[in-house]
């Protein structure tokens, strides 16, 4: 089987063993990889109703068969895990080089399991595998771990890391791996929680490819379908995702102060243009993952500082600088840049960062919170310096911001009163930048995701708002972004597509502008393992993850009403743009959903005979065994 290196690494924090395992072939031919492969760990090692923060939590990093191969962005790594923030299943999907590496090193998962009884580090390189005490290490920063690890072990080794927020086990705490992360739903806490400071590995392999004429060829083919979408290979390779801000904001989809508004009025200032173009202030330099064409990473520098001395501020993506700009009501790049650099530097998600900011503020504004509250902070919408002032508390958990470091549904709980009606959140996630007001496809995107609100399962407004076709998942003409009782079959197959990219180890950058063909990507699948397959059989398996990633939050107790969106989209009108006036009609995009999926309207789960369908009823039989 060629592709995968057919060995899964298996360390126990707890007793310090150390052992390797073929993988799981069951799990290979229903899921696949990646993503899949670590969601079945979960549920097959982890109790349903473990504490994300206990010892029973797994922490796994698991590759695609395709990552570490020629394919464009072929760098991706899903880290599975129960979710301290949403409660959910836990996946989170980084680039850089480190999953790469990690199969030259000879691996396609490595499983955490337990807890050290002090700071550790687990050092990969190929055969070789090392726990090390890490006492020295703890209290560090991202960037000052790396560096420290950079001269421990030398600059060949990939490094992937937590700061002080997963030490001290915020809810948003993330994995740093070369300023790229996994970013959401909290893996930095459970790597904390089982004091594992950092994972270093070098290795030396490679990846076999069972008809590498054929699969280069067919890369060939995948390249050209990246390159001719004309506003990928323009603007998002020349600026990165910023690229993406004025068309969010044109469309009406831009989150302005927590979602009272979809359209910031004082966008010009944030535009990337002038990021790049202030080189007096900020140095933009572009930057890759590993086998990357795009290089959407620009890595920013903000010079002239207050200290005297450059400040590497890391990247500043559309995510970024949406969640810190406008959801703040912030339109500086200098606060946006401090506030990105204590959320790098600490290792927490700059999505659900900015989020829980945009929440404090409006707080703040209606009265519920004060100054006394806040440390003597203004925390107004619009007030950068209290924003970056925040999230650098956030960040040590120091004074106030110890309410806010486990994000804004948590702190919203402990407030009490009417905090919970202005904390934008599905399944205790913040959502992302996208007004779904302005697409009835992120609607249920941002209520269905299995992790909380998520723009990535799938970030669909591209077809819906934006006005793109798919015609290999059959979206052959233009979707209504405003009305919710459409059918949306077309939906479920662009998902599984999204997920094929976190199954199979490739950036799901190579699909969001609908360039990559699903078609395509199941000849290369072939060409590199000598099992055929085609598209219907990859998005087949996505399908299984998603039912199975149901069933796991079922079991932890998720229903219907788990799915459904903040209040203020049902009961308050857009404010400007297209989509003017306009409520989200909740319960039919559900229906229209479900009805796609074949799910159950009030367990959302698959039915019975979905799960039969999929060859998966021994999971519906272990839901009813449960029951």
């Amino acid at each position: 089987m060629k592709g995968y290196k057919d060995c899964v690494l298996r360390i126990d924090l707890t007793s310090g063993s150390i052992g390797r395992e073929k993988l799981n072939e069951e799990y290979v031919k229903r899921y696949l990889g990646g993503e899949g492969y670590g969601v079945a760990l979960l549920w097959d090692e982890v109790p349903h109703d473990a504490e994300p923060l206990s010892e029973k939590n797994i922490l796994s990093f698991n590759t695609g068969p395709l990552t570490g191969t020629p394919m464009a962005s072929a760098s991706r790594t899903s880290i599975n895990f129960l979710s301290p923030l949403s409660n959910t299943i836990g996946s989170s999907n980084m680039g850089s080089h480190f999953g790469a590496e990690l199969k030259f090193a000879g691996y396609d998962s490595v499983i955490f399991e337990g807890k050290a009884d002090k700071p550790v580090i687990v050092v990969i390189d190929d055969d070789k595998v090392e726990i090390r005490e890490a006492s020295h290490l703890w209290g560090k920063n991202t960037r000052e771990t790396t560096e420290m690890l950079y001269e421990e072990l030398g600059k060949e080794f990939k490094i992937s890391c937590i700061g002080q927020g997963g030490e001290m086990l915020s809810s948003l705490a993330c994995i740093f791996s070369d300023d790229c992360f996994a970013g959401r739903g909290g893996a930095g806490a459970v790597m904390g929680s089982k004091n594992l400071k950092a994972v270093a590995v070098r290795g030396t392999g490679k990846i076999e490819i069972e008809d590498k004429d054929r699969f280069l060829e067919i890369n060939a083919v995948a390249i050209k379908e990246i390159r001719d979408e004309v506003y990928t290979w323009g603007p998002v390779h020349g600026y990165g995702t910023p690229a993406w801000l004025d068309g969010a904001n044109e469309c009406g989809m831009l989150p302005t102060r927590n979602f009272r508004q979809n359209y910031f009025e004082k966008l010009e200032p944030i535009m990337p243009y002038n990021l790049w173009n202030n080189r007096e202030k900020f140095d933009v330099r572009r930057r890759a993952c590993y086998s990357c064409q795009l290089g959407c990473h620009k890595y920013v520098v903000m010079k002239n500082t207050g200290s005297g001395e450059d400040v590497g501020i890391g990247e500043l993506e559309y995510e970024t600088i949406a969640a810190l700009g406008p959801r703040c009501g912030v339109n500086s790049y200098e606060d946006i840049a401090m506030a990105n650099y204590y959320l790098t530097i600490y290792g927490l998600d700059t999505i659900s960062g900015g989020a829980t900011i945009s929440a404090a503020m409006e707080l703040f504004e209606e009265g519920i919170i004060t100054k006394e509250d806040l440390d003597g902070l203004e925390l107004n919408f619009g007030n950068g310096k209290a924003m970056v002032e925040l999230i650098r508390k956030m960040g040590l958990r120091e004074g106030c911001g110890d309410l806010f470091a486990d994000g804004s549904q948590v702190a919203a709980e402990k407030i009490g009163g009417r905090a919970l009606d202005y904390t934008m959140t599905v399944k205790g996630m913040e959502i992302s930048a996208t007004d779904p007001r302005g697409s009835s496809a992120m609607t249920v995107s941002f209520g269905t995701s299995e992790r909380g609100a998520c723009h990535m399962r799938p970030y669909a407004a591209t077809i819906d708002a934006f006005g793109y076709l798919y015609p290999d998942l059959g979206v052959e003409e233009p979707r209504d972004p405003f009305d919710d009782s459409e059918s949306k079959e077309w939906l479920k197959s662009v998902k599984e597509f999204f997920v094929v990219t976190n199954l199979i180890g490739i950036c799901d950058f190579n699909v969001i502008n609908c360039e990559l063909h699903a078609t395509t990507l199941a000849a290369l699948y072939t060409a590199l393992t000598g099992i055929d397959t085609d598209k219907e059989e990859l998005l087949r398996k996505a399908e299984r993850t998603i039912a199975l990633e149901r069933a796991l939050n079922y079991e932890r107790g998720f229903r219907r009403e788990d799915d459904k969106l903040p209040n203020r989209f049902m009961t308050e009108g857009a404010f400007a743009g297209p989509p003017k006036g306009r409520k989200v009609d909740m319960e039919s995009a559900l229906d229209r959903y479900y009805e796609a999926c074949s799910y159950d309207k009030e367990k959302a789960i698959p039915t019975r005979e979905k799960f039969q369908e999929l060859g998966m009823e021994d999971i519906y039989n272990g839901l009813l065994a449960q029951k």
